[in-house]
């Protein structure tokens, strides 16, 4: 009788790890999947464009200040040869009178600032750029490729610390099943 106890003691320590490791496996693989969006930023993904679902346009700007200097940032628009300003931080230069009071921009973590254009769309190609302490990046916007937010990227790359608690969610999903 307890050499049965200690087979069924043995048998569910051996369950436990194994459904440890299956837990880890699978936290590992989802966190990866969910952080593409927010590892793999090339160099064209420092900016970005998306449709939010309220209709709102957001611009994503990841550029890295340089130290030593104050953080100047503007967003404008370029549709043919005209550059129109949408919202900036730079003393002197004013934004397009349309964009004045339906703009915002809030600084990201760890660097970084997201313009957001309320109830706006684009209606026609538009290069958007974007320049943060004197360095400017641009992304052409072809009408017809605007994606929506992505929701779970966005989150995780304005709340870091959240990968954390992906893992214990997965493991509770795992273990239900």
């Amino acid at each position: 009788m307890v050499h049965l106890a200690e087979e069924t003691k043995h048998f569910k320590m051996q369950r436990f790890a194994m459904n440890t490791i299956n837990s880890l496996f699978g936290w590992s693989l989802a966190l990866g999947v969910l952080m593409i969006p927010v590892l793999c930023q090339d160099e064209e993904s420092v900016i970005t464009v998306c449709q939010e679902e309220d209709n709102d346009l957001r611009v994503d700007c990841l550029l890295e200040p340089r130290h030593n200097y104050h953080t100047d940032y503007e967003f404008s628009m370029s549709k043919g040869q005209k550059e129109i300003i949408i919202n900036t931080n730079i003393s002197g230069i004013m934004p397009e009178p349309k964009f004045r009071h339906n703009t915002f921009v809030t600084e990201l973590e760890p660097y970084g600032f997201r313009l957001t254009i309320m109830s706006f769309t684009v209606t026609e190609n538009t290069t958007f750029i974007c320049k943060v302490t004197k360095i400017q990046k641009t992304l052409f916007v072809e009408l017809d490729s605007i994606e929506p937010c992505s929701a779970i990227s966005v989150f995780l790359l304005g709340y870091p610390w959240l990968n954390l608690l992906v893992p214990l969610c997965i493991s509770q999903l795992w273990e239900a099943f």
